[in-house]
């Protein structure tokens, strides 16, 4: 935290004073986040034997501020620095309920996945295999599909010039499914 002391008018600033108003400020600083960068910026005034506090805090999107009057510079400084503290909890209370009230990325997900599941249960996915379907006799068929290491093969009957599917049957042995034409 960034603490900046200015006076105007006749305020004499001792140590002791700066001393005050970097405690008491800087008792706020947990009240930040750590990656947030603030300055501070205090202003000291004293008018007519009355002393003025005026404590600004520039955040990204919103700027506090606290302006106290008191009889001693100190008393001044207390009461803005409580009015700036009351000011940071009521704006991390409404950022907090804000962001409670937004849905949460794990909603999101679930969300997302609840409507991949609905597509993969409305269409399930078919694979398109073009072939050039070749004239050969069953045994060479049996031959292709044992080195295709795949559980049917498909091709064109040279003695019926028909179109013929060969499977691997669960009980062993093969089977043929055969076109009409």
């Amino acid at each position: 935290m960034n603490i900046i002391i200015k006076t105007k008018g006749a305020v004499k600033m001792s140590d002791a004073v700066k001393e005050h108003i970097n405690e008491q400020v800087s008792a706020l600083d947990k009240l930040f986040n750590r990656s947030e960068n603030v300055t501070v910026n205090v202003l000291c005034v004293e008018k007519n034997q009355k002393f003025k506090c005026e404590i600004t805090i520039v955040l990204k999107h919103v700027v506090l501020r606290a302006e106290c009057n008191g009889d001693t510079l100190y008393a001044a400084i207390d009461q803005a620095v409580d009015k700036i503290e009351q000011q940071l909890i009521r704006h991390k209370r409404k950022v907090n309920d804000i962001i409670k009230k937004r849905d949460g990325i794990a909603q999101y997900f679930v969300a997302q996945a609840n409507e991949i599941e609905e597509k993969e249960e409305q269409a399930p996915e078919i694979k398109v295999k073009k072939l050039d379907v070749m004239e050969m006799s069953v045994d060479e068929a049996i031959t292709q599909m044992e080195l295709s290491d795949h559980e049917f093969y498909m091709f064109k009957n040279e003695e019926s010039h028909t179109f013929c599917v060969i499977y691997k049957r669960k009980n062993g042995g093969y089977g043929l499914l055969q076109s009409l034409e």
